[in-house]
Parts: C-alpha cells; structure tokens; sequence
C-alpha cells in the first residue's frame, strides 16, 4: 500500500493534486486559497525550474507584464506622494498590495507552462471541481428546506450561506465551477443514448441552478444563464435544445418564485434595482446631479469620483477608499466592479491595457475553440471560454478585482485559456 502510494505521488501527480485542491481552496476561505496558491507556484519552481526560467515571453504576457509594472509604479508613486502627509501609513500598504500583487503573475507563467508542458491534468481538477459544486448545491438545498445545512449554519431570511458560514457567496462560487461538471460528466458515465445524456445533464442543470436561486445571489443566477446560453448559441449542435433549456430555467424559476416567499421578495427587489439604476444612468449622461437611490449605485457613482482623483495611472491597488472618501461619504472598500475598480486604481492607461487583455483572451479563445465533440482533450477550452466570457462581463456588480479570491481565479482562468489558444495553434 505504502510502495503504491510512493509510485503514485511523482512530481506531476504531487502538483495536480495542488491544483485540483483550488476548488476546495475557495470554500475554506482567502487563507487557504492563498496557501494553495504559494504552494503550486513553490512546488512547480522545486521540480522544473530549469525549464521554467527558459520561458520565452509572448507579445500577450509583455503586455500582462506592463499591466503589473504599472500597479508598482504608481503605488510607489503615492507613497513617496505623500511621505509628509498624516495619510502615509494608508500609502504604504498600496504600495505593498501592489508589490504583493506580483504573486498573481508569477502564478499566470507558472500555470502556463504546465498547461503547455501537458502536465496539467485537466480531469483531476474537472473531477474536484464537480464534486465541490455538488456537495454546495446539496448543502443549499438541505439548508433551505431544513434551516440548517450540514455544518449547522442555519438559514438566514434574505440569503443562504450553506457551508461558507457568514459569507453570502454560495451562488458565485456555484456559477464559477459548475460548468466543469457538465463538462466531465460524458466521460465518466457511458451513456448508450443521447436522449439519455440530456436527461442526466437536464437534471444536473436543474439542481445547480435551484441551488443558485435559492441562494439570493442574484447576479450568479444571471450570469449562469448568461453562460449557457452563450454555449447554445456559439454551438449550432446544440441549438435544438436552446428552447427545453429555457423553458426548463423559466420553470425551474417560477415555481421557486411561487413557493418561496424569499425568492420573490429579493426578485421584486432586484426588479427595482435594475430600474434605479437605468434612471441613474438616464440623469448622468443627461448632466443631471444623479440621485443615489440605493447601495449599488452610490458604489458605482463613487468609483466614477474616486477615478477622476488620478485620471490617467490611478492611485494604486487599494486606494478606493482613500481617494472616494475626498469627494463622498461613507465609502465602501471597492466601488462592485470591476471596471471602475481598475479605473479608480489604475487610471485610464491600466483601465485601456486590462480592456485590451480581457479582449485577447476571448477573441483568441473564441476562434480556437473548435467544434465541440465527444471527446474530452478537444473540448478542454470551451468551460474556459465561458466562465472567462462572464468573469469580465462589464455590467455586473461584483467583488474587488484585486482580493485574494477573485485574483486568482481570473488569473487561473487566464493562463490556462491563453495556454490552450497556443496549444490549439
């Protein structure tokens, strides 16, 4: 038993086994996540060293350079900008997020190379990802009919949490992972029909997307539309089922909004969101003094006044708050986009680069994706595609760009997209 286990853990299954833990990473929390990440990027330095430090740069990875280059240089900037100010102390820590922030890259070239090298192994982490993402929506699910989940957080009335404790992130993280599952699922399972397989996904894409309405995270659920349709509508195979999936998501909805009294209330209060924002929108490119009606918008408005601080380089990583609370009170830590984030941070050059990364990666993606078939190694790049397509959606609501959680997994998804966009070539 011992002798197996010593041929089985060699350098490439020791790092796969790392990386398939990033699923898991997320549950437990930035803590873990952050362990996880060092630890793929000292243990693939430990083994292939050698090969690493004779990676050749492409076009695409100078500019991702240029793009870190410039959060050192301007949160240098604003500490020596304000050495004799009483507001160095906060100056200094930009400084350090953004020197700190270097760990995002190494991790991009690190993954690179081992999607490059083939030592990736795609169906590990596609295995770890769909087990996590079903034991969320089982955990959900117990938690919305019982009022406790299965580490006994109970239920709260406007969201749940299920195993992410005081965190309302269940939906996200179910919107981020789940496509893996619908991917890896046809492989494992011999399924003798086709009829057989819609059946099974059908009711895989029934449980997740319950799991992700129950949990009152109101933009994962869109977004989670907003992926699969993009999936029916790229893939002319699959067109023929665009219409029983979207009666199937219409219904899977209505009857949730019908017997759950929570669902309709954040629904109703979502709706009304959705139209303060858009008359927000109205008297803003009218020239009009915008009305802050509700959270959302006075965070977006304040990314608007904290970017026009530091119009062309911003004023680094982690400077939202130090730069909104000139112009507004009560600020937030980060105006829930990502877009203006990067604005107020980077300023409108960091702002055009970042537009410009985010575009590579899905045009180029976009056009090596092939066809999609029954064959798991050709199929690698379309979850890829897709979780990244949503990632960067520009009209969300959304976390901080430059936290530990979504850091990573944008930079995840990134260098194994550009990976194998390269390796389609």
């Amino acid at each position: 038993m011992a002798e197996a286990l010593f041929r089985y853990l060699n350098q490439k299954n020791i790092i796969n086994l790392t990386i398939s833990f990033l699923p898991v990473s997320f549950i437990a929390g930035n803590l873990l996540i952050n362990l996880n990440l060092l630890l793929i990027i000292f243990l693939s330095i430990s083994f292939y060293w050698r090969e690493i430090v004779e990676i050749k740069f492409s076009l695409f990875d100078k500019i991702l350079i240029l793009l870190f280059v410039l959060a050192l240089i301007t949160g240098l900037t604003n500490s020596v900008r304000l050495f004799e100010s009483p507001e160095y102390i906060i100056d200094k820590n930009i400084f350090l997020k953004s020197f700190l922030f270097l760990r995002y890259l190494i991790f991009y070239f690190i993954l690179k190379f081992l999607v490059t090298k083939e030592i990736f192994n795609f169906r590990f982490f596609f295995l770890s990802s769909s087990i996590c993402v079903l034991f969320v929506s089982i955990d959900l699910i117990i938690q919305f009919f019982t009022g406790r989940d299965l580490f006994g957080y109970e239920k709260q009335p406007h969201k749940l949490s299920g195993p992410f404790g005081d965190e309302y992130i269940a939906g996200s993280y179910l919107q981020r992972f789940s496509i893996f599952l619908f991917f890896i699922f046809p492989f494992l399972i011999n399924f003798k029909s086709r009829k057989l397989l819609i059946l099974f996904l059908s009711l895989i894409f029934l449980i997740i997307f319950f799991s992700i309405i129950i949990s009152g995270n109101r933009m994962p659920m869109i977004l989670f539309i907003l992926m699969f349709s993009t999936l029916f509508i790229i893939e002319r195979k699959l067109w023929k089922y665009f219409l029983f999936f979207s009666f199937l998501s219409l219904l899977i909805f209505f009857l949730t909004y019908q017997f759950s009294f929570q669902v309709e209330k954040f629904t109703i209060h979502f709706i009304g969101l959705i139209n303060q924002i858009f008359l927000f929108l109205v008297e803003f490119f009218q020239g009009k003094e915008p009305q802050l009606t509700n959270t959302y918008i006075k965070e977006f408005y304040s990314g608007y006044l904290a970017w026009k601080q530091n119009i062309l380089f911003g004023g680094g990583i982690d400077s939202f708050y130090l730069n909104c609370v000139k112009s507004i009170e009560f600020c937030a830590s980060h105006p829930h986009n990502y877009y203006l984030e990067i604005l107020s941070e980077l300023g409108i050059v960091g702002f055009f680069i970042s537009v410009f990364i985010f575009f590579y990666v899905i045009y180029f993606t976009f056009i090596k994706r092939g066809e999609l078939t029954m064959n798991f190694e050709k199929n690698l790049i379309y979850p890829f595609l897709l979780i990244f397509l949503v990632e960067v959606f520009p009209f969300k609501s959304t976390g901080s760009f430059f936290t530990t959680g979504n850091a990573t997994f944008i930079f995840f998804i990134l260098a194994v997209s550009i990976a194998l966009s390269k390796k389609a070539n």
